[in-house]
């Protein structure tokens, strides 16, 4: 799955175009200014599909799922505070959870947006739907949503894990069904810092 993912960041930071780059440091910005502010929102997008996909690839039983990866942004994302290696590792649970359930053939959707002092992001599939009575036992330690009369291959630790790291840094992640379809959704609600506050009342 690693060698998925790198070829993706690779393909996705070259896509950027040299104009974006070169604007940005004729406007003043830095070169760490013009990465952050630039590129790697540019960017981004690739680099989850890659991630999606290989989380995907990994998920399967028998052999690797053909699932497919969307990404959608919203533009005015601010910047977070977070410790990178736990989120990246919220990311990785949350997208293997959702490859999981993914039947073959179907989306694997990550969209994130801003809501007044917070940032959405969701993990949405295209699986059978979480137990109505169950979506909050998910996140129990050892526990594992059965499907089709059996317990998908897995430790039920993933989830908890990303709940304890979410929470860590001051979030909180939710699970609950699609009202537009059936398939679950995974729900990370992280603060916005002091700074990038201003800017949403703005």
């Amino acid at each position: 799955t690693v060698p998925v993912v790198i070829v993706a960041a690779e393909e996705a930071l070259a896509a950027v175009p040299r104009s974006m780059r070169e604007a940005s440091l004729a406007a003043g910005a830095t070169k760490w200014q013009t990465v952050k502010r630039v590129v790697l929102p540019a960017a981004a997008p690739g680099i989850l599909t890659g991630l999606i996909l290989a989380m995907a690839r990994g998920a399967g039983e028998v052999a690797p799922l053909m699932i497919t990866g969307v990404v959608k942004l919203a533009p005015d994302l601010p910047t977070l505070r977070l410790d990178p290696i736990l989120f990246e590792q919220v990311l990785v649970n949350l997208l293997d959870n959702a490859a999981k359930y993914a039947p073959e053939g179907t989306t694997v959707t990550v969209r994130a947006r801003r809501e007044g002092g917070h940032v959405r992001i969701e993990i949405l599939d295209e699986g059978d739907g979480l137990p109505e009575a169950e979506a909050e036992r998910v996140f129990d330690k050892f526990y594992r949503v059965r499907k089709s009369d059996r317990v998908r291959a897995g430790t039920g630790l993933g989830l908890a894990i990303a709940r304890g790291f979410v929470e860590a840094m001051g979030g909180r992640v939710t699970a609950a069904n699609r009202p537009d379809r059936a398939g679950a959704c995974l729900t990370v609600t992280l603060p916005v810092p002091a700074g990038s506050a201003k800017d949403i009342a703005a």
